[in-house]
């Protein structure tokens, strides 16, 4: 650094640091796939795998469901949300 300060105030890398940053999420995920028992017949999900609709066992709840399915029949819906949010969902607490 200029003028010596890197010295003067002691700063220097971490070696901890250093080596957590080189961790990726995808190295993590190979070294579990690599440690997977492959007698074990039991289906798995891949941790990396994005979209949960390719897994029956990833189900959206029926509440969800229902509410989509109340707001399309209801025809109050029908158009573009206002800039401020539609005041019904603003409202609502979860109780």
């Amino acid at each position: 650094m200029e003028n010596g300060l890197a010295e003067r105030w002691g700063f220097r890398g971490s070696e901890l640091v250093n080596k957590a940053s080189a961790i990726s999420i995808r190295s993590v995920l190979n070294e579990v796939m690599q440690n997977m028992d492959e007698e074990d017949l039991r289906p798995t999900i891949p941790l990396g795998h994005g979209d949960p609709s390719a897994f029956p066992s990833f189900r959206t709840t029926p509440i969800a469901e229902d509410a989509v399915s109340d707001a399309l029949h209801s025809a109050k819906f029908n158009g573009y949300a206002p800039t401020v949010g539609i005041l019904p969902a603003r409202r609502y607490t979860y109780l």
